[in-house]
């Protein structure tokens, strides 16, 4: 069994993400003044929304982040990291809110979450599914419930991974990275 958050647009700076049927829905707003894209959880006991995190994806600085409203801005690679010396590789591993290691990986052109210890299971965690038809709507699928307690750290690292991952097949894109003779 599975859940679906399910996206409101393909946009990574103006969506919600939405599960009904658990109660989970975050609002994903980006600015383009300052660059700055936040992410705010809506809490059913208060009727409100709560800050998750803020991040700033910008073309000639390191790319910076908060989580939580307390939460002080550090450099991206110190709370998304690569493991190891393989300068193509595109995983960046995280801490969960809940304690837990987790990594971001791309398999066959979708971003896919995993336990980032090795003797960890290899099954995905969470698989986003893209769909570019406005008939179909993308999602992040949950595949194991025990991610739900640091769900607000992956959404924003998912959120970071994916335009990551956009801006990585544009620039291949435009710059003939088709392969061939």
């Amino acid at each position: 069994m599975s859940a679906h958050l399910v996206m409101s647009s393909n946009s990574l700076r103006h969506t919600t993400f939405s599960c009904d049927s658990l109660g989970i829905h975050y609002e994903v707003n980006g600015t383009t003044k300052h660059g700055l894209t936040t992410v705010e959880r809506w809490d059913s006991s208060t009727n409100h929304n709560v800050f998750v995190g803020d991040f700033r994806l910008p073309w000639f600085k390191k790319d910076t982040m908060r989580m939580g409203a307390d939460g002080q801005w550090i450099y991206r690679d110190q709370f998304l990291y690569k493991v190891g010396n393989n300068p193509f590789s595109f995983t960046r591993h995280f801490m969960g809110s809940n304690g837990v290691k987790y990594k971001w990986r791309i398999h066959w052109d979708q971003l896919q979450l995993y336990h980032s210890s090795p003797d960890a299971a290899k099954q995905p965690l969470a698989v986003f599914h893209r769909h570019r038809s406005p008939s179909n709507q993308s999602y992040l699928e949950i595949l194991d419930f025990s991610v739900l307690s640091s769900l607000d750290s992956i959404i924003v690292t998912f959120l970071i991974m994916e335009r990551h991952r956009r801006n990585r097949k544009k620039a291949t894109r435009s710059h003939g990275g088709g392969g061939g003779p």
